[in-house]
């Protein structure tokens, strides 16, 4: 969803983070399905391609962890 809709303006700030916290998750377990897609095994630059995966998912980890838990106010 596109924050700066017409719906993603009238969600509240607790919707808003969970649309990122979603976002978040999605990207996380993408970057590790595509790490341990077969195809990427034979790329030549197959060491350079995993590092860049990793601080992929590093950086959503780190955001999601910045961002306040359901229960926190």
């Amino acid at each position: 969803m596109d924050l700066k809709s017409d719906k993603g303006k009238s969600l509240s700030k607790q919707e808003t983070l969970q649309e990122i916290r979603n976002y978040c998750n999605e990207q996380i377990k993408l970057a590790n399905r595509k790490s341990m897609d077969e195809e990427n095994f034979s790329n030549p630059s197959w060491a350079f391609h995993q590092a860049y995966l990793q601080g992929f998912q590093k950086a959503f980890t780190k955001l999601y962890s910045l961002l306040p838990d359901q229960g926190d106010k």
